[in-house]
C-alpha cells in the first residue's frame, strides 16, 4: 500500500505523490489559479482518484477542474478520468491514437485476482492484486495536439510538451515556466526502473533532453519522489548506457533472454523493479532490426515476469 499526500511546490503548483514504487502507484499533478484547475493525470482506480480530488478541494477550495492532462494513456493515469466530468481531457494525438493497448481494467482485474498458475499470472496476482479495478469507465481524451500547446489556468501559463515516442506510444509532459516544474509522466522514473511500452529506447533518451532543455529545475516524475536536475541528468545517462550496451548484445547475436540478463546483472543497482530492463534491452532490440522480438504488452510482461524469476 501506499500512502500519498499533496506536496505544495509554489503558491500555483502541487505534486500528488506517493511513498511507494510499487506498479500502479502513480504521481500526478495540479496547477491551480484565480478559480481554475488543471489536473496532470488521475490515478489507477476510483477510490486513489477521489482520495486525489478531496486532497485537491481541500488545498484550493475555491477552484474548478476545468482541464485534466492525460501524460499517456495507460490506466494508472488515466483510469480516474471519469470522476471529473465537464472537463476537457487533453493528451498528445499520438497517445490518443494508440491509447496504449493495455488490458482493459476488466482483463486486468480477472488476471490479477486469478490463480498464479503461470509467470504472467503470478506477476500480476503479485503486483496487480490489492488494487480495487471495480465500476472503472474508461474515459478517452477529448481534446489533442502535436508539438506543444500553451494554455493559462487562471492567470498561470503552462506548455504541454509532446514527447513522442518513448514510454509509450506518446508521452506528454507539463511545463509551469514561471515555476520552474515539468511534471514528467513516466518520460521519467525515480527510484525504480524505467517500463518501455514504446519499443524506442532511444526515444526515451531524446525525451530526457527534451525536459532538461525546459530549463526546469524541478521534475516530478511519473512514480517515485520528487528530482532535480542532477537526477534528470543521471537517469537520462543511465539509459544511454543501457541502450548502448543492449545494442552491442543485439549486434553479437545474443539471444534477447541471455541479454536481459546480462543488462539486468549490470544495471539492476538499488532501483526497484529491475525485471523491466527486459524491455529496454526489447526496444533496443527492435531498434537493431532483430526479428521477432516481443512488443505487444503481453508479451512485454511475460518476458518482464520471467526475468524477475532468472
Amino acid at each position: 500500500m501506499s500512502t500519498p499526500r499533496l506536496v505544495p511546490l509554489s503558491p500555483t503548483t502541487w505534486a500528488w505523490t506517493h511513498d511507494s514504487t510499487a506498479w500502479g502507484y502513480s504521481n500526478c499533478g495540479l496547477v491551480a489559479s484565480d478559480g481554475e484547475a488543471l489536473l496532470m493525470d488521475t490515478q489507477f482506480t476510483l477510490g486513489l482518484t477521489r482520495e486525489l480530488l478531496a486532497a485537491v478541494a481541500g488545498a484550493v477550495p475555491d477552484a474548478t477542474v476545468t482541464t485534466v492532462v492525460n501524460s499517456h494513456q495507460n490506466g494508472d493515469h488515466t483510469w480516474g478520468n471519469e470522476l471529473v466530468p465537464g472537463a476537457q481531457v487533453i493528451t498528445s494525438e499520438a497517445s490518443a491514437a494508440h491509447l496504449c493497448q493495455e488490458m482493459s481494467p476488466a482483463v486486468l482485474s480477472a488476471l490479477s485476482s486469478g490463480e498464479p498458475s503461470t509467470a504472467v499470472t503470478a506477476y500480476a496476482v503479485e503486483h496487480f492484486g490489492a488494487f480495487d479495478f471495480g465500476g472503472i469507465t474508461v474515459t478517452p481524451p477529448t481534446r489533442t495536439f502535436t508539438g506543444s500547446l500553451d494554455l493559462t489556468v487562471g492567470r498561470t501559463a503552462v506548455r504541454l510538451l509532446d514527447l513522442g515516442a518513448g514510454h509509450s506510444a506518446g508521452d506528454v509532459a507539463l511545463h509551469v515556466p514561471e515555476d520552474g516544474v515539468v511534471f514528467t509522466g513516466d518520460a521519467l522514473f525515480h527510484g525504480g526502473h524505467m517500463i518501455v511500452w514504446s519499443g524506442s529506447l532511444s526515444s526515451c533518451v531524446t525525451a530526457c533532453d527534451t525536459l532538461l532543455a525546459t530549463g526546469a529545475t524541478t521534475f516530478v516524475p511519473g512514480h517515485g519522489p520528487l528530482a532535480d536536475r542532477a537526477h534528470l541528468t543521471a537517469f537520462r545517462d543511465e539509459l544511454a548506457r543501457i541502450l548502448d550496451t543492449a545494442t552491442a548484445h543485439a549486434r553479437a547475436g545474443t539471444e534477447l533472454a541471455e541479454a536481459a540478463r546480462l543488462v539486468k546483472k549490470e544495471y539492476a543497482g538499488g532501483k526497484a523493479h529491475p525485471e523491466r530492463l527486459f524491455t529496454a534491452v526489447a526496444a533496443a532490440y527492435q531498434e537493431a532490426g532483430v526479428a521477432g522480438v516481443p512488443s505487444t504488452t503481453f508479451e512485454l510482461v511475460e518476458g518482464m515476469a520471467q526475468l524477475a524469476g532468472a
